[in-house]
């Protein structure tokens, strides 16, 4: 999530991790794509005519940061993206992704899941990565994007950063409704609030440890105990995001949002990867629950 792993990154200085509930697990990860995001974003090929647009719901695709790479969830490859097993676009059964939800009503949807979201990705990056999933034929029907936690500050600068993030966001969104008639884009918020999450790594040494500090979003001391106003400012810095997110989305045609669903998300220690900051193959099967039960009748019923 965003917002733990700027908390870590604010501490441990290179680890891309944020504190917060929300922020903590979604957004783990290097700045520049591993080995596996190299072989699976090529640029797309020149091509002498422009993808396909259709009718039908045929084409999905995620964007964003490391909470939909699947990153660390394959416990005999850790570190390495496992994109089968995404909430969005995986294929792996014991996940029942996005994807695999609407194949069952949709079979044209069959095999056109893209994936293109980076690991440690911020807003800036998502231009690049709509421009590759609106470069596939068919065009996505719906563009998933999880963004917001490698943008948090958790400095003091994170108020003056809203309006060229929400700037940034809004120009990608329309970016990709622009190019085709039909696509929709549909924002998550951040997995947890941080008073869950904190309550769900309290409960293990390593994970406190990896998560302790005194900057202003660290929400354990060294001493081991939590930091309850540092846990209060880190979760209004990702209200105030997810607000500028929302506002954003509502003024543009054929953006949807969660409505904060994903905030609702309990995580259980089982849930959580080695780093303490993305999701195993139960926690992504959560997320896509969650996601699936406040996805938009206009998504989840199109023909």
């Amino acid at each position: 999530m965003g917002v733990r792993e700027t908390a870590r990154r604010l501490v441990a200085g290179a680890a891309a991790t944020l504190l917060t509930a929300g922020v903590l697990a979604g957004c783990g990860g290097d700045a520049s794509r591993d080995r596996d995001d190299e072989a699976a974003s090529p640029s797309p090929s020149p091509s002498t005519a422009p993808p396909t647009s259709t009718p039908e719901l045929d084409a999905i695709a995620v964007i964003g940061h490391s909470g939909a790479t699947g990153v660390d969830s394959d416990p005999d490859q850790p570190g390495i993206n496992a994109r089968e097993n995404s909430w969005a676009t995986g294929d792996n059964p014991a996940v029942r992704s996005i994807y695999q939800r609407l194949l069952a009503t949709h079979p044209a949807l069959a095999g056109h899941n893209h994936n293109e979201a980076q690991n440690g990705s911020d807003v800036s990056a998502l231009p690049d990565q709509a421009d590759l999933v609106m470069g596939e034929d068919p065009v996505p029907d719906v563009v998933f994007i999880q963004s917001l936690d490698n943008d948090i500050q958790c400095d003091g600068t994170d108020r003056q950063n809203l309006e060229p993030f929400a700037a940034s966001l809004g120009d990608v969104i329309r970016r990709i409704v622009e190019t085709a008639p039909t696509t929709q884009v549909y924002l998550v918020s951040q997995w947890a609030t941080v008073e869950a999450y904190t309550s769900t790594i309290e409960k293990n040494p390593t994970a406190v440890a990896a998560n302790t500090g005194t900057g202003e979003c660290d929400v354990f001391g060294p001493d081991g105990r939590r930091r309850p106003a540092a846990m209060r400012r880190l979760q209004a810095i990702v209200d105030l995001y997810w607000s500028a997110m929302e506002r954003t989305c509502a003024k543009i045609p054929r953006c949807l949002t969660d409505g904060g669903a994903m905030q609702a998300m309990v995580p259980r220690l089982a849930d959580l990867t080695g780093d303490f900051n993305h999701l195993t193959v139960s926690g992504h099967r959560t997320f896509a629950e969650l996601t699936w039960s406040a996805l938009a009748a206009d998504i989840r019923d199109r023909e």
